[in-house]
């Protein structure tokens, strides 16, 4: 708990030091706002979570909560905010907005644009005002490096930090009792720190979240950082007590975690079934990975992941304090 309430103080001195307080613009209803992925970004950046956050103390500083999420690839964006469906359009590239009489727009420290409705001008120089004097603000560079950085461990040497989320890992692994740059390390093999990150089976956010986790844990905005990491650990947590009792040790016990977590809680307790009949230590991961080839069940991509996520976390511990 002390622990908690050391990174609690700490997010909410943040809040302060990000939040530039104004009169509200509105009567207090939600920001509702659409980010455009491309899925063409830089990869040495995080320009969606970058956008992301912004638009959030944006909402902040306007005394509003926000409602942010991606714009469908087929959805006709601009029309929705030329109705009032959304109030605010974010393209996260430096890339030019052409001119059109039914919206304004401002680009956003060269890493985005902000598209506004015509009729909402002044909202749309209120950002721009508010973005000059976030600038000005001593901690700000330090904010938008952790967004702007190269996110490769097997690359870095050593860093201030791990990505922007390292608050919210530090937070919510203690819940797990891992050390949070395991959990960090998790979350980069699964996508790379990118909120927009989606696969083709539909896994979504930061740790790619399956559409049956989102219902089953409450995640009502995959994209929000928060809110994936939150319903993540809660899956992981569930999945530790299923084979709390079954492996050697706590190193075991997270190396089944982080496989199931991979693929699924069934297909490893068919490999620890499988194990069992050869006569072979079934509460070491290396016994289980060694029968996959054995079962119709492929777990090459699971071994490789918890390999993986072990390397980074390995890394992790060197080049962060």
């Amino acid at each position: 708990m002390g622990k908690f309430l050391k990174y609690a103080a700490a997010g909410l001195a943040l809040l302060a030091l990000f939040s530039c307080r104004h009169e509200p613009l509105h009567d207090g209803t939600p920001l509702r706002c659409a980010i455009i992925s491309s899925g063409t970004q830089n990869t040495s950046s995080l320009l969606c979570g970058y956008n992301y956050a912004l638009v959030q103390k944006l909402a902040k500083s306007e005394g509003r909560d926000s409602e942010i999420r991606l714009a469908g690839s087929r959805e006709r964006i601009l029309d929705s905010l030329k109705n009032g469906s959304i109030d605010l359009v974010v393209l996260p590239s430096a890339v030019s907005f052409g001119g059109d009489s039914l919206l304004t727009w401002h680009s956003i420290d060269s890493c985005g644009v902000w598209i506004f409705p015509a009729s909402e001008e002044h909202h749309a120089h209120f950002a721009w005002k508010w973005m000059k004097q976030l600038r000005l603000h001593p901690s700000f560079p330090k904010f938008r490096q952790s967004f702007m950085d190269i996110y490769d461990p097997g690359k870095k040497l050593s860093a201030d930090f791990i990505s922007p989320y390292d608050s919210l890992f530090r937070v919510y692994a203690d819940t797990l009792g891992w050390d949070w740059k395991l959990l960090a390390a998790l979350v980069y093999q699964e996508s790379k720190f990118k909120i927009e990150a989606h696969s083709p089976m539909g896994a979504s956010g930061l740790m790619q979240l399956v559409p049956h986790t989102i219902r089953s844990y409450d995640c009502s905005n995959p994209l929000d950082p928060e809110e994936n990491i939150r319903s993540g650990v809660k899956l992981l947590m569930r999945i530790k007590q299923k084979f709390s009792k079954h492996a050697a040790d706590s190193v075991e016990l997270t190396n089944f975690t982080l496989a199931a977590y991979n693929a699924g809680s069934t297909r490893i307790r068919e490999g620890i079934a499988l194990a069992k009949i050869k006569g072979v230590d079934s509460s070491r991961w290396e016994n289980i990975a060694s029968v996959f080839e054995e079962m119709e069940f492929n777990g090459e991509e699971t071994k490789g992941f918890v390999r993986r996520v072990r390397y980074y976390h390995e890394r992790y511990r060197h080049i962060c304090p």
